[in-house]
C-alpha cells in the first residue's frame, strides 16, 4: 500500500477564508491525503492568502517566501486565496517558487493539482465530490457557515468586490442542510458569515431573506446557539430587530460596521447609510433588546477627514456607547475609488485620532463588562 501524501496548510485572513480552506482540507483527506501540522513533514504546502489591504498582502508574501524555504526534494508549494485573485497577472513572475496557484472561487483546482500530481495517492475511480466534507480548524463546539459570498455595496475604499465579485447567496436549503450536519457532529454554536449578511438572498429571492433564514435555523430542534456577523447598518430596520428579539437561540450580539458618522465622509466612502439611520439602528437595538451587545468598526483618517468630521465621530462614541469598537487607519488600496482621492491625512494625525477614540471606547467597554 502506498504512503499517503502529507499536506500542510497555512491559513491567513478572515473566517470566510478559513471556511473555504476547511472544505479543501476535507476533500483532500477524503481522497487519500494526510493533513499534517508540520510543514517540514509535508509533501505539499498550501498557503491560503488574504489580500484585503496592504498589511494582509505583506503577510501573505512573507508566508509564501518562508514556505518556499522549506521546499526540498519533491516537496511542492501551492498558493490560493484572495491575494492570488487580486494579483493574478503578476503572481507567476513574482513567485517562481510556487508550483501551482489559484484564486478564491477555484480552490478545487488546487485539490485536483495535488491529487493529479501526487505519486503517493492510490488513484480512485470515483473521487468524493468537492464540498462534501469539511475539517474544522477551530475548536469543535462552534463552526462558521458562509451564507453568501461577494458584495454589491461598492464602498469606495474596499477591494472585496474586485476580489470576490458580486453577491452570490447560497440557497436556504443548502445552508439548513449544512447547519443540520454540523449540529449532528456536535457543534453547538453556528456563526453565520458573509461580506454583508443583511443582503443575503437579494440575488436569489429578490429581497433580503436574512430574517427568514435565521428563523428557520432557530426552529431546528436541539440545544445550540446562533451568532450573526457583519450587518451593514443600511440593511437593518426596526422590524428586523423586533424579529431577532424573538429568536430564542440567537445570541443578542450585533456586529455592525459603521465606519464613520460624518455624512460627508460617509458619502465619500459610498456608504449607503447616513448618520441619522446609524443612530436610529443603535437606538432601536437599545430600546428593543436592552442587554444586546453591539460591536462596530470605524475607519479613521479617510481622505478629506477634517477636525470637524473627527469630532462627530468622537461624540458619537461618547453618546451612543458601542460595547466594543475597532479603529483602523485608512489603508489606500490600488484599484479602489479612494486610492485617487485627494486630502490624505498624515500618519501622525491618524495615530493621535485613533488613540483618542480608543481611550474613550475603553471606558465604554469596561463599564459594560462591569455591569
Amino acid at each position: 500500500m502506498r504512503k499517503k501524501a502529507n499536506v500542510s496548510f497555512i491559513g491567513l485572513g478572515c473566517s470566510k477564508n478559513n471556511y473555504d480552506l476547511e472544505y479543501l482540507m476535507g476533500y483532500l483527506a477524503d481522497n487519500g491525503c494526510c493533513i499534517v501540522n508540520d510543514i517540514a513533514e509535508s509533501d505539499y504546502i498550501v498557503v491560503n492568502t488574504c489580500g484585503f489591504i496592504e498589511p494582509a498582502v505583506s503577510e501573505a508574501i512573507e508566508n509564501i517566501v518562508e514556505a518556499g524555504q522549506y521546499k526540498t526534494g519533491e516537496k511542492k508549494l501551492v498558493v490560493t486565496g484572495c491575494m492570488v485573485e487580486r494579483y493574478k497577472k503578476e503572481f507567476a513572475s513574482e513567485f517562481p517558487e510556487v508550483d501551482f496557484f489559484t484564486g478564491v472561487h477555484t480552490l478545487n483546482e488546487a485539490a485536483e493539482f495535488i491529487l493529479r500530481d501526487s505519486e503517493f495517492i492510490e488513484k480512485q475511480e470515483s473521487l468524493t465530490s468537492y464540498g462534501a466534507s469539511r475539517i474544522l480548524i477551530n475548536p469543535g463546539y462552534y463552526a462558521y457557515v458562509k451564507i453568501s459570498d461577494g458584495c454589491n455595496n461598492r464602498c469606495s475604499y474596499c477591494t472585496i468586490p474586485s476580489i470576490r465579485g458580486h453577491l452570490r447567496s447560497r440557497s436556504m436549503e443548502d445552508i439548513l442542510q449544512e447547519v443540520t450536519n454540523l449540529l449532528n457532529e456536535g457543534v453547538r454554536e453556528i456563526i453565520l458569515i458573509s461580506q454583508d449578511s443583511t443582503k443575503y438572498g437579494m440575488d436569489l429571492y429578490g429581497k433580503s431573506s436574512l430574517v427568514e433564514l435565521v428563523e428557520q435555523i432557530n426552529n431546528i430542534s436541539g440545544d445550540f446557539f446562533i451568532r450573526l456577523l457583519y450587518l451593514n447598518p443600511d440593511g437593518i430596520d426596526k422590524k428586523m430587530i423586533l424579529k431577532f428579539a424573538g429568536f430564542a437561540k440567537l445570541i443578542k450580539y450585533f456586529e455592525i460596521p459603521v465606519q464613520h458618522i460624518s455624512d460627508r465622509i460617509l458619502r465619500r466612502m459610498n456608504r449607503k447609510s447616513d448618520s441619522q439611520h446609524i443612530k436610529n439602528v443603535f437606538n432601536w437595538i437599545r430600546e428593543i433588546i436592552p442587554d444586546a451587545f453591539i460591536r462596530t468598526t470605524f475607519i479613521v483618517g479617510f481622505p478629506g477627514e477634517t477636525d470637524e468630521d473627527f469630532y462627530m465621530l468622537e461624540n458619537f462614541i461618547i453618546d451612543f456607547k458601542p460595547d466594543f469598537a475597532g479603529f483602523f487607519a485608512f489603508s489606500p488600496e490600488e484599484r479602489t475609488l479612494a486610492w485617487e482621492m485627494p486630502g490624505r491625512i498624515d500618519n501622525n494625525t491618524v495615530e493621535i485620532r485613533i488613540r483618542i477614540l480608543e481611550n474613550i471606547q475603553k471606558q465604554n467597554t469596561v463599564k459594560r463588562l462591569s455591569e
